[in-house]
């Protein structure tokens, strides 16, 4: 490519950014633009537009509606957590599939949750804990954390909650402790 001089260089790269993408799948842009971002090391950019569904989800199905191009306080609106826990799987479920932000940082969940015009979040790091403990996120590394299926489960199934019920049996927890901290034991007959 021919190196461009003066001050235009960065217009001319976006662009020629947007001529690459035009015409392409939601889905290939998507993939692309995430390629592009861990290879430059700025972390994901996609805006909430370019998709039109959420991935892993029917298109147009009950608790499926599409959540690009809406905003945090519609979305949250919408799905009506009743717990801080839940309010924190809503949040990583709309940084990943509105934002396409597939790991984050507590501080991430809370500037949403002001974005959203949510209630300020009391002692955030504590409430991502418990998000992990159950399991609607899970530790990505270096402090970061990820929506899990469970926690994916119960944010599609809100506001109902018996779906709600329904999501988390059919995504119990995983390694289930009993008293005292240890593993149950199996009992073989």
């Amino acid at each position: 490519m021919v190196k461009k001089s003066g001050g235009h260089q960065e217009v001319d790269a976006m662009r020629d950014a947007l001529a690459a993408l035009e015409g392409r799948q939601p889905e290939e842009q998507r993939r692309i633009l995430n390629w592009l971002a861990a290879k430059l090391g700025v972390g994901a950019v996609a805006p909430p537009t370019l998709g039109t569904d959420t991935p892993g989800l029917p298109p147009g199905g009950a608790g499926s509606s599409s959540i690009s191009g809406q905003t945090p306080k519609a979305f949250m609106s919408a799905k009506r957590p009743e717990t801080v826990r839940e309010r924190i799987a809503c949040l990583a479920y709309y940084l990943t599939h509105a934002r396409n932000v597939t790991t984050y940082k507590t501080k991430a969940l809370t500037d949403l949750n002001s974005e959203a015009a949510l209630p300020k979040i009391s002692n955030p790091a504590l409430f991502a804990r418990d998000a992990v403990k159950s399991q609607y996120l899970a530790p990505a590394g270096g402090g970061s954390k990820q929506i899990t299926t469970r926690g994916e489960a119960l944010v599609r199934a809100l506001p109902e909650r018996e779906a709600v019920k329904k999501a988390l049996e059919d995504h119990p927890l995983s390694g289930k402790k009993g008293k005292g901290g240890k593993k149950k034991k199996k009992v073989v007959k």
